[in-house]
């Protein structure tokens, strides 16, 4: 119910006036949300497709792996020991419509042979190459919880946006619409009141 101080032609400017404003801004948070999501579903094949060249890349590795334990027995395991190491990651943020997206600096773990600490001539060929295509899945690894965690940073912000351009349509914009049509039916009463009894005033007269 509104009260009758409220029942002005300022406050209806006011009200229109404001829901032009979340018009506005609902269509720009449509804009937002289609953007976003345009992001989201082209990241979506990326990271699918990034898996499924993981799967073969794990598949070749561990054949080449399997290959070199025929050959060299348990000193392979002594080798993958000795060959160990901590991969350093470095975490950027990149601004797509005010969302921070994360982003996994990608530092290349493949080495060199020398740098393997790995002896191309007391080795086989088998497990240099063995080590090689493990190191490039760690590549790999890093480059999907990249591209995955943007992903999921996205979806929330997908989510957040539709849970508001929800509650503008359906709860705000509704419930100022019908403000202002009340509003408005009061003035007019008033108005075709005044306008009574202005001609009542005027037939009194003569």
């Amino acid at each position: 119910m509104i009260g009758s101080g409220q029942v002005t032609r300022q406050t209806l400017l006011r009200l229109r006036s404001r829901r032009r404003v979340l018009e506005n801004g609902l269509e720009l948070l449509r804009g937002k949300r289609q953007a976003l999501m345009k992001e989201m579903y082209s990241l979506m094949v990326e990271c699918i497709d990034r898996r499924d060249e993981l799967a073969v890349m794990l598949s070749r590795a561990f054949r080449e792996l399997e290959l070199a334990r025929g050959f060299l027995g348990d000193a392979v395991e002594s080798a993958a020991a000795g060959a160990r190491r901590n991969v350093r990651l470095d975490i950027r943020f990149r601004n797509v419509w005010g969302i921070k997206i994360p982003e996994i600096v990608r530092r290349p773990v493949v080495r060199s042979i020398e740098a393997g600490e790995l002896s191309p001539l007391g080795e086989s060929a088998g497990l240099l190459d063995a080590r090689r295509r493990f190191e490039k899945v760690v590549d790999a690894v890093v480059a999907m919880a990249s591209g995955e965690k943007k992903l999921q940073r996205l979806a929330a912000a997908v989510r957040a946006d539709t849970i508001r351009i929800n509650a503008i349509e359906e709860v705000v914009l509704p419930m100022l619409s019908k403000r202002i049509r009340e509003i408005r039916r009061v003035l007019e009463e008033r108005e075709r009141e005044e306008v009574f009894r202005l001609k009542r005033y005027k037939s009194r007269g003569r």
